[in-house]
């Protein structure tokens, strides 16, 4: 054998011997693992969520040089995300080791591979850049509708956000915008998507008609975006169809959405106008969804929501058709404080009366309830509450937070919708997210005869413990059986005032209609139009929230006030029953499914 062979044979035999023993003699002496270089792999780019061409190789050497056999290298992602499909190697008589596919992750940046020698504290570390992918998806970055006269250009521009399949912005597409409807011109209508992926024409011109114009942004490999504007001969006039001043209590919903009537300058109503409510004053109060677009057959726009902020004492919000230096129509809210906040988060878009009538029982509630309770964080992941569809939370909750939507169900005259608290507080059980949720098939129905606002009144006091919390409080006995009853204290002493001649135990809960009515409502055969029984009255017929259901939530640890209770004549309640057609209310009411420490401590319960 070649003394060469023999001096490398007697170097791999030392090296192995060395993990055995520490040591090696010779003139050529091989030390103990020192560092792990990189060979080759190391700053790589590839798409997000791609893997690199090049797997990553390294070597482990002594002091001298020499590459180690035998030596376990573990590969584990250090940032960046994505993974790495096989996560150690063992180097082989060189010293090297060959990682497996690096998958980078779903956003742009430095991705970061750690490597260390198992049991050993050397290591280094591997870099890859990851670049956007192809476009995938075109979403607006303008407003999506405008208003301007005839032959006008528009104010702001249409421009559009060019993306790859996981939302990072793409540099360099072209996006094409094409005028469809009306005859109007495009400068600047090809324009490429800069490094925020932003891409917007120059100048979007209305074509000679008055009406309706049409321009759509599309690139290859990617959905299509319409915008719309209105022409109009001459400038628009706004008027409210609100109340211009109103009170509520801060850090709550006001209590009315502003909404204003757009017209030309004949009196004609205008749809498809753009008016844009802008908060002028009022600390830190909100407006969202603030581009509002007037309805094609009523003329009437108007914000998602408008929320008074903790710090002012009152708001402003101006309206205003973007483009158009026409007069303002401005409303302002005052606020006052209440020590019970209900807070009230659309997961859906409501149309102005179904977020009104949210608001008025929010704002009712707070009336009601006239003390504060603990507040408590909340760390919660998205979808656990609300059917699913509640985002993530990452905050102190005071003193409720309410997640409602209008869905479709299953159509007219099946279930109504579902209420009831999702988190409670331990030892109180008093709700601390709740979740509320409608038909909208029912909800029209409910609207258009004026019993809209009534029924969600009813269905928040399911989220704020009303039959959902009363056998963990233990204010109802007889549950499932044939005369169940509520035996809260306050309740009882209010009992006598209502002069039913009613010769049961009091106070009747309801026994029939099955689950989601029997248990957790007032008897319907009593109490007849109470709002808190299992039924929707007759339209015109009125529902008393009664002295007897805000003693009730007394009993349930909440500090109430009695001022805000509606008057019930039992003997003329009595007779309301031959006044039209009752509607089973249909709903299913929830009980909680995780409870909260004082310290953000989440269980699920059982």
């Amino acid at each position: 054998m070649p003394i060469s062979s023999l001096r490398l044979a007697h170097r791999r035999a030392c090296a192995i011997l060395l993990l055995l023993t520490g040591a090696c003699g010779g003139d050529d002496p091989i030390g103990p693992p020192a560092a792990i270089e990189v060979v080759s792999g190391n700053n790589q780019s590839a798409a997000v969520g791609q893997s690199l061409a090049n797997a990553p190789v390294v070597k482990v050497r002594d002091a001298n040089g020499h590459g180690l056999p035998a030596i376990v290298v573990r590969f584990s992602v250090a940032s960046g995300g994505g993974s790495i499909a096989t996560d150690s190697a063992m180097t082989d008589m060189n010293g090297l080791a060959v990682g497996g596919q690096w998958f980078l992750g779903t956003t742009l940046g430095v991705n970061t591979l750690k490597v260390q020698a198992s049991g050993l504290s050397i290591s280094t570390t591997i870099n890859a850049t990851a670049v956007a992918g192809p476009p995938a998806n075109l979403s607006l970055l303008s407003q999506q509708n405008f208003a301007a006269l005839v032959s006008q250009p528009t104010s702001p521009q249409p421009a559009v956000t060019v993306t790859d399949g996981f939302g990072n912005p793409v540099s360099g597409a072209v996006v094409t915008f094409q005028v469809v409807v009306n005859n109007g011109t495009v400068t600047g209508g090809t324009p490429a998507s800069d490094a925020q992926g932003r891409a917007a024409v120059t100048s979007w011109t209305l074509g000679s008609t008055g009406g309706l114009n049409r321009l759509t942004a599309s690139a290859p490999g990617t959905n299509s975006v319409t915008f719309e504007a209105q022409g109009l001969t001459a400038a628009p006039s706004i008027v409210a169809v609100s109340p211009t001043s109103q009170s509520g209590f801060l850090g709550a919903m006001v209590p009315r959405i502003p909404q204003v009537r757009v017209t030309s300058n004949q009196g004609q109503l205008l749809g498809n106008v753009p008016v844009q409510f802008t908060t002028v004053g009022g600390g830190d109060a909100t407006v969202t969804g603030g581009l509002g677009i007037s309805n094609v057959t009523t003329g009437i726009a108007a914000p998602a929501d408008w929320r008074l902020g903790l710090s002012g004492t009152s708001s402003t919000v101006e309206a205003t058709v973007p483009g158009f230096p026409g007069p303002k129509v401005t409303f302002t809210s005052t606020g006052t404080f209440s020590p019970y906040v209900i807070d009230v988060r659309f997961l859906t878009a409501m149309t102005p009366p179904q977020r009104d009538a949210f608001a008025t029982a929010a704002n009712r509630w707070m009336q009601i309830i006239v003390g504060d309770i603990s507040d408590v964080p909340i760390n919660l992941s998205a979808g656990s509450c609300a059917n699913g569809q509640s985002p993530a939370m990452n905050e102190t909750v005071d003193d409720v937070v309410i997640f409602a939507q209008v869905v479709t169900i299953d159509g007219v005259g099946g279930v109504l919708g579902s209420a009831g608290p999702c988190i409670r507080r331990t030892g109180s059980f008093l709700t601390a997210i709740g979740s509320m949720r409608f038909d909208i098939a029912d909800l029209v129905g409910l609207q258009n005869t004026n019993r809209l606002e009534p029924v969600i009144l009813h269905e928040m006091a399911h989220v704020l413990g009303f039959g959902t919390i009363w056998v963990d409080k233990g204010v109802i006995v007889g549950s499932g059986g044939a005369d169940p009853v509520f035996i809260g204290t306050e309740a009882l002493s209010v009992w006598p005032s209502f002069n039913l001649g009613y010769a049961g135990i009091p106070v009747p809960v309801e026994n029939l209609f099955g689950a989601g009515t029997r248990d957790a409502h007032w008897r319907e055969s009593i109490l007849v139009a109470e709002l808190m029984t299992g039924f929707i009255e007759a339209p015109g017929v009125p529902t008393p929230l009664s002295k007897l259901s805000i003693a009730s939530m007394k009993d349930l640890g909440y500090s109430i006030s009695y001022a805000t209770a509606d008057p019930y004549a039992g003997n003329l309640m009595s007779m309301l029953r031959a006044v039209g057609e009752k509607v089973a209310i249909n709903d299913i009411v929830e009980n909680a499914q995780w409870e909260v420490t004082p310290l953000g401590v989440i269980r699920r319960l059982p």
